[in-house]
């Protein structure tokens, strides 16, 4: 009688303790398209990998939806810098291509003036002037300033 008494004793106990442990395990499967799925409970007729002492976890739905908020924040902020960052180097790219243009046209100019002789340019009228000697090296050391500005890194 004791004995039987223990079989249903260890029988109810096993029992019992069946469905927490299935609840501590993860079922991993395949449907018929090919997709893989984690579950808690293994699904009727598919072949399933059981994945062992996978626990829940640890916070709640709430406070998991709160850090994956946190997390996406984080990563749309690293990827704002990024895009920032790119804009400011294409930005760089363009003064520096600019600054470029302007130090060889500053360098052309100082050539041309100091070639010597009458220089001459046309103004904003469409008319030929004739520079005087004041007024070409005062276009010299504007080219020249603009060599410093333009030409050096």
């Amino acid at each position: 009688m004791l004995r039987r008494l223990s079989l249903v004793w260890v029988l109810l106990l096993v029992a019992t303790a069946s469905p927490a442990a299935d609840s501590q395990n993860m079922y991993k499967w395949t449907d018929d398209q090919g997709e893989v799925h984690y579950t808690q409970f293994p699904p009727p007729g598919r072949q399933v990998e059981i994945l062992h002492g996978v626990r829940p976890p640890d916070q709640s739905p709430e406070t998991a939806g709160n850090d994956l908020q946190k997390q996406l924040e984080a990563v749309e902020q690293q990827n704002d810098k990024q895009q920032q960052e790119t804009r400011d180097a294409d930005q760089r790219a363009e003064i520096q291509k600019i600054r470029k243009k302007n130090c060889e046209a500053a360098r052309q100019n100082v050539i041309n003036l100091n070639r010597g002789g009458n220089v001459r340019y046309m103004g904003a009228d469409g008319k030929v002037m004739r520079l005087t000697e004041e007024e070409r090296q005062k276009r010299i050391d504007e080219a020249n300033q603009q060599i410093k500005e333009n030409c050096n890194p």
